[in-house]
Protein backbone atom coordinates (compact mmCIF):
# COMPACT_ATOMS: atom_id res chain seq x y z
CA UNK A 1 0.00 0.00 0.00
CA UNK A 2 1.53 3.31 -1.07
CA UNK A 3 1.53 6.52 0.97
CA UNK A 4 -1.34 8.11 -0.96
CA UNK A 5 -3.54 5.06 -0.30
CA UNK A 6 -2.68 5.22 3.42
CA UNK A 7 -3.65 8.90 3.54
CA UNK A 8 -6.96 8.13 1.80
CA UNK A 9 -7.68 5.37 4.33
CA UNK A 10 -6.96 7.75 7.22
CA UNK A 11 -9.47 10.21 5.82
CA UNK A 12 -12.15 7.55 5.25
CA UNK A 13 -11.72 5.65 8.52
CA UNK A 14 -12.19 7.56 11.76
CA UNK A 15 -9.47 7.48 14.41
CA UNK A 16 -10.40 4.93 17.14
CA UNK A 17 -7.83 6.32 19.61
CA UNK A 18 -10.31 8.28 21.81
CA UNK A 19 -12.37 5.12 22.38
CA UNK A 20 -9.28 2.95 22.83
CA UNK A 21 -7.81 5.30 25.43
CA UNK A 22 -11.06 5.11 27.41
CA UNK A 23 -11.08 1.31 27.21
CA UNK A 24 -7.46 1.02 28.37
CA UNK A 25 -8.15 3.48 31.19
CA UNK A 26 -11.04 1.25 32.32
CA UNK A 27 -8.75 -1.79 32.28
CA UNK A 28 -6.28 0.03 34.50
CA UNK A 29 -8.98 1.27 36.88
CA UNK A 30 -10.41 -2.26 37.18
CA UNK A 31 -6.95 -3.53 38.14
CA UNK A 32 -6.44 -0.68 40.60
CA UNK A 33 -9.82 -1.31 42.27
CA UNK A 34 -9.25 -5.05 42.32
CA UNK A 35 -6.04 -4.60 44.27
CA UNK A 36 -7.10 -1.87 46.70
CA UNK A 37 -10.68 -3.00 47.36
CA UNK A 38 -11.85 -6.47 48.41
CA UNK A 39 -14.15 -7.25 45.47
CA UNK A 40 -16.92 -9.84 46.11
CA UNK A 41 -16.79 -12.98 43.94
CA UNK A 42 -19.87 -12.04 41.89
CA UNK A 43 -18.44 -8.59 41.17
CA UNK A 44 -15.05 -10.12 40.34
CA UNK A 45 -16.62 -12.40 37.72
CA UNK A 46 -18.55 -9.45 36.29
CA UNK A 47 -15.29 -7.51 36.15
CA UNK A 48 -13.61 -10.40 34.33
CA UNK A 49 -16.42 -10.62 31.76
CA UNK A 50 -16.27 -6.85 31.23
CA UNK A 51 -12.50 -7.03 30.72
CA UNK A 52 -12.92 -9.70 28.03
CA UNK A 53 -15.69 -7.68 26.36
CA UNK A 54 -13.60 -4.51 26.44
CA UNK A 55 -10.65 -6.56 25.19
CA UNK A 56 -12.65 -7.58 22.12
CA UNK A 57 -13.56 -3.92 21.48
CA UNK A 58 -9.93 -2.85 21.96
CA UNK A 59 -8.77 -5.62 19.64
CA UNK A 60 -11.16 -4.41 16.92
CA UNK A 61 -10.05 -0.79 17.41
CA UNK A 62 -6.40 -1.83 17.22
CA UNK A 63 -6.99 -3.65 13.93
CA UNK A 64 -8.73 -0.53 12.61
CA UNK A 65 -5.66 1.51 13.57
CA UNK A 66 -3.42 -0.88 11.66
CA UNK A 67 -5.68 -0.70 8.60
CA UNK A 68 -5.37 3.08 8.77
CA UNK A 69 -1.59 2.69 8.72
CA UNK A 70 -1.20 3.93 12.30
CA UNK A 71 1.67 2.13 14.04
CA UNK A 72 0.03 2.88 17.42
CA UNK A 73 -2.22 -0.05 16.57
CA UNK A 74 0.63 -2.45 17.36
CA UNK A 75 0.91 -1.23 20.96
CA UNK A 76 -2.88 -1.12 21.30
CA UNK A 77 -3.07 -4.72 20.10
CA UNK A 78 -0.59 -5.81 22.77
CA UNK A 79 -2.52 -3.96 25.47
CA UNK A 80 -5.85 -5.46 24.37
CA UNK A 81 -4.42 -8.97 24.76
CA UNK A 82 -2.62 -8.35 28.08
CA UNK A 83 -5.22 -6.18 29.83
CA UNK A 84 -8.35 -7.56 28.18
CA UNK A 85 -8.18 -11.24 27.32
CA UNK A 86 -5.40 -12.37 29.65
CA UNK A 87 -6.57 -10.21 32.58
CA UNK A 88 -10.25 -11.10 32.17
CA UNK A 89 -9.72 -14.84 31.83
CA UNK A 90 -7.34 -14.90 34.80
CA UNK A 91 -9.88 -12.99 36.89
CA UNK A 92 -12.69 -15.45 36.12
CA UNK A 93 -10.54 -18.58 36.58
CA UNK A 94 -9.27 -17.21 39.91
CA UNK A 95 -12.82 -16.79 41.27
CA UNK A 96 -13.96 -20.21 40.01
CA UNK A 97 -10.90 -21.88 41.54
CA UNK A 98 -11.51 -20.13 44.88
CA UNK A 99 -15.17 -21.20 44.93
CA UNK A 100 -14.19 -24.81 44.26
CA UNK A 101 -11.41 -24.73 46.87
CA UNK A 102 -8.70 -25.24 44.26
CA UNK A 103 -5.18 -23.86 44.54
CA UNK A 104 -4.70 -21.17 41.91
CA UNK A 105 -1.49 -19.38 41.05
CA UNK A 106 -1.69 -17.06 38.03
CA UNK A 107 1.89 -17.73 36.89
CA UNK A 108 0.88 -17.84 33.22
CA UNK A 109 -0.64 -14.38 33.52
CA UNK A 110 2.47 -13.25 35.39
CA UNK A 111 4.70 -14.38 32.54
CA UNK A 112 2.51 -12.55 30.02
CA UNK A 113 2.75 -9.38 32.12
CA UNK A 114 6.51 -9.71 32.54
CA UNK A 115 7.20 -10.24 28.84
CA UNK A 116 4.74 -7.44 28.03
CA UNK A 117 6.58 -5.06 30.39
CA UNK A 118 9.99 -5.85 28.89
CA UNK A 119 8.67 -5.65 25.32
CA UNK A 120 6.87 -2.33 25.84
CA UNK A 121 9.89 -0.88 27.64
CA UNK A 122 11.75 -1.19 24.34
CA UNK A 123 9.42 1.44 22.85
CA UNK A 124 10.13 4.09 25.49
CA UNK A 125 12.93 5.80 23.49
CA UNK A 126 10.45 6.35 20.64
CA UNK A 127 8.35 8.59 22.90
CA UNK A 128 11.04 11.07 23.96
CA UNK A 129 9.82 13.55 21.34
CA UNK A 130 6.17 13.13 22.29
CA UNK A 131 4.51 15.22 25.04
CA UNK A 132 6.01 14.20 28.39
CA UNK A 133 2.70 12.94 29.79
CA UNK A 134 2.55 10.36 26.96
CA UNK A 135 5.99 9.07 27.92
CA UNK A 136 4.91 8.96 31.58
CA UNK A 137 1.74 7.11 30.53
CA UNK A 138 3.73 4.45 28.65
CA UNK A 139 6.27 4.16 31.48
CA UNK A 140 3.41 3.72 33.97
CA UNK A 141 2.12 0.76 31.97
CA UNK A 142 5.58 -0.80 31.88
CA UNK A 143 6.07 -0.38 35.64
CA UNK A 144 2.52 -1.50 36.36
CA UNK A 145 3.02 -4.72 34.41
CA UNK A 146 6.48 -5.27 35.90
CA UNK A 147 5.49 -4.83 39.56
CA UNK A 148 2.26 -6.81 39.11
CA UNK A 149 4.13 -9.69 37.50
CA UNK A 150 6.99 -9.83 40.00
CA UNK A 151 4.59 -9.54 42.94
CA UNK A 152 2.97 -12.82 41.88
CA UNK A 153 6.11 -14.62 40.75
CA UNK A 154 8.11 -13.65 43.86
CA UNK A 155 5.17 -13.62 46.31
CA UNK A 156 5.56 -9.93 47.20
CA UNK A 157 2.00 -8.57 47.73
CA UNK A 158 3.21 -5.00 48.39
CA UNK A 159 4.68 -4.83 44.88
CA UNK A 160 1.23 -5.52 43.47
CA UNK A 161 -0.05 -2.37 45.20
CA UNK A 162 2.78 -0.35 43.61
CA UNK A 163 1.85 -1.82 40.23
CA UNK A 164 -1.80 -0.92 40.76
CA UNK A 165 -0.95 2.73 41.50
CA UNK A 166 1.27 2.83 38.38
CA UNK A 167 -1.72 1.67 36.35
CA UNK A 168 -3.87 4.32 38.05
CA UNK A 169 -1.44 6.97 36.75
CA UNK A 170 -1.74 5.36 33.33
CA UNK A 171 -5.54 5.56 33.54
CA UNK A 172 -5.48 9.30 34.20
CA UNK A 173 -3.00 10.03 31.42
CA UNK A 174 -4.85 7.74 29.00
CA UNK A 175 -8.12 9.58 29.63
CA UNK A 176 -6.40 12.90 28.96
CA UNK A 177 -4.85 11.51 25.78
CA UNK A 178 -8.26 10.29 24.63
CA UNK A 179 -9.85 13.69 25.28
CA UNK A 180 -6.95 15.36 23.46
CA UNK A 181 -7.42 13.08 20.46
CA UNK A 182 -11.14 13.79 20.30
CA UNK A 183 -10.61 17.55 20.46
CA UNK A 184 -7.89 17.28 17.84
CA UNK A 185 -10.29 15.43 15.52
CA UNK A 186 -12.66 18.39 15.87
CA UNK A 187 -9.88 20.82 14.97
CA UNK A 188 -9.31 22.06 18.53
CA UNK A 189 -5.88 21.56 20.08
CA UNK A 190 -5.69 21.47 23.87
CA UNK A 191 -2.54 21.73 26.01
CA UNK A 192 -0.06 18.88 25.52
CA UNK A 193 3.07 20.20 27.18
CA UNK A 194 6.71 19.80 26.21
CA UNK A 195 8.51 16.57 25.42
CA UNK A 196 11.44 15.05 27.31
CA UNK A 197 13.67 16.01 24.38
CA UNK A 198 12.59 19.64 24.80
CA UNK A 199 13.46 19.62 28.50
CA UNK A 200 16.85 17.98 27.84
CA UNK A 201 17.78 20.72 25.38
CA UNK A 202 17.80 23.28 28.18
Amino acid sequence: MNNSSKEENKKILLDPQPALQFIFAMFALFTWLGVLVKVPNDSAITMGILEISLGAAAFAGSILNLIRGDQQGNINLILSVILGFSGGITQIVSVVAHQNHLVFHPWISSVVLLVGAIYMACFLPLLTKKPLYQLVSHLSVVLGFLFSSLSMLLAQPSWRVIGAWCLFVFALTALYAGISNMYNEMGIRIWQGKSLADYLKK
